[in-house]
């Protein structure tokens, strides 16, 4: 699973890349950047957690963004619903505690999940009951106790981390339907040329 797992970041960060929206991206792997990913839950758990991607967004809107992402590549939903739970979590807690490191957080698969309630995902509601799930009761908010947990969450925060998710499915095919290395080189050095990067 590790394998797979490292082989989904590194896919995901390669198509990433390929948009030409990303001035710089690094995975969980990179031996100097990888610490930019990795958070500790404020209560009890001793494990951190981290993101698999992450990076600078450029052009438009997003220019000088930071994105973490979280990359599955599953051939099924599989659990993908139970991990999408403490995903939103950990975004609530980022964007709370180091709000400066992440604006967007990409939910990054290779098979959808949750397909009856898919529009819903990048909803408050969904942050929510992330938030709420028995496991992230305590290393969030330390307590059990779920309505004293909602008494916690910060609703305005909710709503900010729920604009910010991005649900993007990849498929093997559409990994290749990208601008090619020789011509995202021009685009680069043209970027270069004109003080961009």
């Amino acid at each position: 699973m590790h394998i797979k797992g490292a082989e989904g970041a590194r896919r995901a960060k390669q198509w990433l890349d390929a948009t030409t929206r990303v001035r710089s991206s690094w995975t969980n792997e990179d031996s100097v950047m990888a610490s930019r990913l990795e958070f500790n839950w404020p209560h009890g758990e001793q494990q951190p957690y981290s993101f698999d991607v992450g990076g600078i967004l450029s052009g438009g809107e997003f220019e000088g963004h930071f994105f973490v992402a979280e990359c599955k590549n599953y051939d099924s939903a599989s659990d993908q619903g139970m991990h999408y739970d403490d995903w939103v979590a950990k975004c609530y807690l980022t964007r709370r505690d180091h709000g400066r490191l992440a604006d967007h957080f990409m939910w990054i698969t290779w098979h959808p999940f949750r397909q009856n309630t898919w529009k819903e995902l990048r909803t408050s509601d969904a942050v929510t009951k992330g938030l709420l799930n028995p496991r992230n009761l305590k290393r969030v908010f330390d307590t059990e106790d779920e309505d004293q947990a909602k008494q916690l969450i910060d609703q305005q925060l909710v709503t900010d981390v729920s604009e910010r998710l991005w649900l993007i499915v990849l498929d093997k095919k559409q990994e290749k339907l990208v601008i090619t290395p020789q011509h995202r080189a021009l685009i680069v050095a043209h970027q270069i040329e004109r003080g961009e990067f």
